[in-house]
Parts: structure tokens; sequence; C-alpha cells
């Protein structure tokens, strides 16, 4: 199966879209620690989904992506001795 790859310039982006975009990017980072932090108390550390929902403006496609993310990053943590709770710190 091929997996469809999109590569995005935003150079020629205008002030405006690029804003929209740095929303976008920061309420992800959010939600996506607030997905750790509900996984972690939890101690939720299988599966490929997350059932649990988060208050956000963002599309509920984009919510799952961001917390299958969030399950991959609380699973590191899994195999690790000492364990600590994990923390997003960069957008991509």
């Amino acid at each position: 199966m091929m997996i469809p790859k999109v590569t995005l310039n935003i150079s020629f982006a205008n002030m405006g879209k690029l804003f929209c975009l740095e929303l976008i990017l920061q309420e992800a980072k959010s939600v996506i620690n607030l997905y750790i932090d509900r996984l972690w108390e939890a101690k939720h550390f299988s599966g490929k989904f997350v059932e649990l929902k988060v208050k956000t403006w963002l599309s509920a496609r984009m919510q799952q992506c961001l917390g299958k993310q969030a399950l991959e990053i609380v699973k590191s943590q899994r195999n690790r001795k000492k364990k600590t709770k994990p923390v997003f710190r960069r957008a991509k």
C-alpha cells in the first residue's frame, strides 16, 4: 500500500495565513499535552486509539491524530526503569 505524501510550501503565505497556522500549531500542542496528562493519570500505556475526548475547536480527525501521537509518546515510557511523565514541547 502506498501512503500519499504532501509537501507544503509556506514561503509565499501572507501574514494572516501564517497567523492561522501558528494558532493551529499552538492548539495542537496544548491538546497533545492534555491527552498525555489524561493518559498518564489513567495509566493507559497500550492500544492504538484514544477514546478520551478533549474540549477544543480542532476537527475530530485532527483530534484523533493528536490522540494517537500522545498515546505513542506515553507508550514510549512503558519500558523505562524510571518512568517520568513526558511533555510535548515542540510543534512539527
